[in-house]
């Protein structure tokens, strides 16, 4: 299960980096772009999506994405 949910991470990468890459930039800017204007807005930048249908917004697949991102207990 934790190989999958880590497989579908680097497909949406690789996605992540075409666009960016399309764009003339990386990925690694954008999230900086990202966090800058929510530093200099106090919003966030994107327009989220409240369909059932939204994965960003289920918040149980969202906290078992945060947990496997947790490496710390491994450490």
């Amino acid at each position: 299960m934790r190989e999958q949910a880590a497989d579908q991470r680097m497909v949406e990468l690789a996605k992540a980096n075409a666009v960016t890459k399309s764009l003339g930039t990386s990925t690694a800017e954008m999230v900086r772009i990202f966090v800058s204007e929510i530093a200099r807005t106090g919003k966030v930048p994107v327009r989220l999506n409240t369909s059932k249908d939204d994965n960003l917004l289920d918040v149980q697949r969202r906290n078992k994405i945060w947990s496997e991102l947790d490496d710390t207990k491994s450490w």
